[in-house]
């Protein structure tokens, strides 16, 4: 169980940075593609990403806490897998998902 969760812990940050970069990606090849529907604000696009990866990161941060303290033998450095691990790892997955489907869905003719 340790090594899983020390695993966790050292994912959950490259994740979230890795998804950070495809929403940059996901922009691009949205403004790029022939045919787009509409035009749509950089600035609108980014702070709705990142609100949704704020929200699932808390939503992480707090399953990850839950779980991971739950148990009688977790240390005092518990939380650290909700706050590194999970929380994280749950934010990188929504930014993705919420990338390709703005992405997706823009570029669809109408």
């Amino acid at each position: 169980m340790t090594s899983a969760l020390s695993a966790l812990i050292s994912i959950g940050p490259v994740a979230l940075v890795a998804a950070l970069v495809s929403i940059v990606i996901y922009y691009f090849k949205y403004s790029y593609a022939p045919e787009t529907k509409q035009h749509r604000s950089v600035l609108r696009y980014a702070l709705i990403a990142l609100g949704v990866g704020a929200l699932a990161y808390v939503i992480g941060a707090v399953v990850g806490v839950s779980v991971g303290c739950s148990s009688a033998s977790a240390g005092n450095l518990c939380g650290l897998v909700g706050v590194l691990g999970v929380g994280p790892l749950l934010a990188a997955a929504a930014i993705f998902v919420y990338a390709h489907f703005w992405a997706k869905n823009t570029r669809r003719a109408t």
